[in-house]
Formats: structure tokens, C-alpha cells, sequence
């Protein structure tokens, strides 16, 4: 079987979109370039066979499966590839406008809950929901579920699963599906939501004659930088509150290290210009603060908001994105602790917005959210993912990320409204 690693896009998409997705494409291209990558045939031609997906799972210890969505002529397509080649296959009959809706509303399942992070442009108010969109929501979340894992009995013999996402489906909380009735995926295994195909395979290529990965991997950060509640503007259209519990969770995470391998940029200290300075030269990036991710313009209205005057606060996708201009990110690993960072303008081969423009500009990790949570529960998820972090192991850094969601689910909070907002995007160690 011959997999397109890039799909082939509606022709109804805007000229701004189609003109969006060839320039991510490229933008990958010239970065992975710029990292000494001399790229395979398979890299051009857009097409690769199943079995070198099979030599790209056999580089883990661990048990590790693909699983990949498309759709096209109204047909959602899933297949499940293992180490030993076998793939299931599976076809929905489905239109594509339904799929988004359907995911859009299981996402809300989730983020209609009270949030103290969530900003609001002045002059509105939250919106609320009523006890039928509820119903719909929930009934959307119970058939989104069966309808993107229908392989359950398989699913509960892998470690890990790489998921290569189509339209919106990287902002589903994968964490919180269910396998049966009373167990969810993150009970039984760690996931990575994986830009592409071609990112995997050229991740692959790169590596070349290594062998397989580390048993063991160990974070040890020498320089890295945290950015906590910044000094909102006032002066902006959008109302953005105070967010007393980053600095919480900032602080906790930094007393656990040397304070000579990192730096703190709170309240007016966290400013645009500051951040931009010297944003390559860290090898963590971590962001605790309020974002904003549109569907419109995704690369300029989105955006991690700093501190300075009114839009002059504003980190954008495009800014992010543009970095490599400059130079690449040194960050293996970026944690944006903010609003629906994984969110953007879906098209045929995933979202464009925040998340997508950090891996653009170099990070080979990004942890997303994907809806609006409660300051202080956020503080708590965050360092018991920080924790399980610094101690390394397989599978990193999304096994720190299922361990620390656990502890949460199982110590804390069993609802996943708390514990399944954050997945990682990138490719697993």
C-alpha cells in the first residue's frame, strides 16, 4: 500500500488557504533543510510505502502504532499500522463539513466548563449553554469516539500510538476517548499527535543509521525560559484577567532547578521585545499565560499575549513562524500553558496556528491545549507533568505528559473537562 504524505487538498478552499498550505509545506521543506537534512525521493514525489512506515516503528523499543486519518469523497479513511506491518483498515461514510462540526462539538463537551484563564473582547460577555447544546455536545463526544477508534481490542496492545490527524481532528482530547465504558485511551497508553507523514518520515530519514531510539531519555535544561502572568495591556480590545496561578506553577517548577540554568520573565518583565531578544537560545520555552487561536487569519490572529501596549503584546503564529528567518529554535521542547493553543484553520492536513508555527520555527515538541481551564487546576497538571518530566524514561516526553494526567485523574480530579486538555504535538523519543 502507497500513502500520500500529503493529501490532496479541496479545490473549494479560498486562494488564501491553498496559498497557507503550500507555504507550510515549503516552510517545512527549507527547515528541515536548514538542519542538514539531504531529503529521499519520497519527499518530493509526496508518496511512501507501507513497509518504510514499518521500519519507522521498529526504531522503538517500545510498541508503538500509526494511526492515521484521511478523508476525501466524503469518506473518512483510518488505518492502523504495526511493527510487524500488519494495517486494519477502516472506512466511514461521512461528509466533510459533518466530521468538523461533529469534532468542533465534542470539543465544546469539554471546554463549557467555568475557566478563570479564558479572555473576552471588552464589552461581551461568556457565553453560555443550555441544557440541549449540552446534550448534543456530549451525544457528539460518545460518536466521535467510535467513530475514530474503531480498532479498541487492537488499540490496548500498544505503548504508544503516533496519530496523523486530518481537518481538526489533532483538537479532540484523545486522552479522554473511551476504549470501553469505564476505561479511557490514557489509562492504557501515551499518544503524539504528529504534524504529517513527511514529518515522520523525514524525522526518520534524519536519524539515519542511529539505530533505534534510547531506552532512556533524560531532560537536562542548561538554559531555558519560563514566562508567567506578564502585565496584560489594558488598552486592547480584548479583556484579559490575571492569572495569579501561573506564577504558582512557574515558581514551583523553577525551585525544583538551578537558578543559574534558567530565566523568569514575570508580570512587566515578560514583555514582547524581551522574549524575542533572545528566544532562540533556550532549550526550553515555557509560556503560562492567556492565548487567543481564530480560524480567520490563523497567522495573525493568533497569538500568546506579553506584556507592553495593547497589540504590541501580541506574539503571533506569523512572528513565531518567522523565527527561522533569523535563526532556529534551540527549544527540543515548548509548553504553551495557555488558552487553546492547539486550536487554528483546519484544512486537509491538519491545523495552521500556534502550534504549527513553533515546530515552523524549529521545536520538535509542542504542548498544546485545547480548551480554556481553570487557572489553578492548570498549575496543578502542570507540575505534576514537569515532575515525570525531569525524571525521564521512555516514550518522552508524552509518557511525562500521561503519568502526570493520571496521578490528576486518579489523586485529584477524575473529570476530563480538568485532565484531558493537553497533548503534545511532535514526534516521540
Amino acid at each position: 500500500m502507497v500513502l500520500l504524505l500529503v493529501m490532496a487538498f479541496n479545490q473549494a478552499k479560498s486562494q488564501t488557504i491553498d496559498e497557507l498550505i503550500k507555504s507550510n509545506r515549503k516552510n517545512l521543506s527549507d527547515l528541515y533543510n536548514s538542519r542538514g537534512a539531504t531529503l529521499p525521493e519520497w519527499a518530493y514525489s509526496g508518496e511512501v510505502d507501507e513497509g518504510d512506515l514499518q521500519q519507522v516503528l521498529n526504531d522503538y523499543e517500545a510498541n508503538v502504532g500509526l494511526l492515521l486519518y484521511t478523508h476525501e469523497q466524503d469518506t473518512l479513511k483510518i488505518f492502523l499500522i504495526d511493527k510487524l506491518g500488519k494495517t486494519l483498515k477502516h472506512k466511514t461514510v461521512i461528509e466533510k463539513e459533518t466530521l468538523i462540526n461533529n469534532i468542533n462539538s465534542a470539543n465544546q463537551w469539554f471546554s463549557n466548563i467555568a475557566s478563570t484563564r479564558a479572555p473576552l473582547k471588552r464589552g461581551s460577555k461568556a457565553s453560555s449553554t443550555n441544557k440541549r447544546d449540552k446534550a448534543n455536545h456530549k451525544k457528539a463526544y460518545e460518536d466521535i469516539s467510535k467513530t475514530l477508534l474503531p480498532f479498541t481490542d487492537q488499540l490496548k496492545t500498544f505503548d504508544h500510538l503516533i496519530i496523523v490527524p486530518t481537518l481538526n481532528i489533532s483538537i479532540l482530547p484523545f486522552a479522554a476517548l473511551k476504549l470501553t465504558e469505564d476505561e479511557f485511551l490514557i489509562d492504557r497508553l501515551s499518544y503524539s499527535i504528529a504534524p504529517s507523514l513527511y514529518e515522520i518520515m523525514v524525522n526518520h530519514h534524519m536519524k539515519g543509521n542511529r539505530g533505534i531510539y534510547d531506552n532512556e531519555v533524560q531532560y537536562n535544561f542548561e538554559n531555558a525560559l519560563f514566562v508567567a502572568n506578564p502585565e496584560f495591556p489594558n488598552d486592547s480590545k480584548w479583556k484579559f484577567p490575571s492569572l495569579p496561578g501561573t506564577e504558582k506553577e512557574v515558581n514551583y517548577i523553577t525551585s525544583k532547578l538551578d537558578s543559574s540554568t534558567y530565566t523568569k520573565l514575570i508580570g512587566k518583565d515578560a514583555t514582547l521585545s524581551t522574549i524575542k531578544k533572545n528566544i532562540c537560545e533556550y532549550d526550553l520555552i515555557y509560556f503560562a499565560t492567556h492565548g487567543i487561536s481564530q480560524e480567520i487569519d490563523p497567522l495573525d490572529n493568533s497569538f500568546l499575549v506579553l506584556a507592553e501596549n495593547a497589540d504590541q503584546s501580541f506574539l503571533t503564529a506569523r512572528d513565531i513562524q518567522n523565527i527561522r528567518h533569523d535563526c532556529l529554535l534551540n527549544a527540543d521542547l515548548v509548553i504553551l500553558s495557555a488558552c487553546q493553543t492547539g486550536l487554528g484553520q483546519s484544512h486537509s492536513a491538519g491545523l495552521i496556528g500556534l502550534t504549527r508555527a513553533f515546530q515552523i520555527a524549529g521545536a520538535n515538541h509542542v504542548l498544546m491545549s485545547l480548551w480554556s481551564i481553570n487557572d489553578t487546576e492548570t498549575a496543578k497538571l502542570m507540575s505534576l507533568f514537569f515532575d515525570n518530566l525531569m525524571k525521564g524514561g521512555e516514550l518522552m516526553p508524552h509518557e511525562a505528559l500521561r503519568q502526570a494526567i493520571l496521578t490528576y485523574k486518579n489523586e485529584i480530579n477524575y473529570n476530563p473537562n480538568y485532565w484531558a486538555a493537553f497533548s503534545i504535538f511532535g514526534i516521540v523519543y
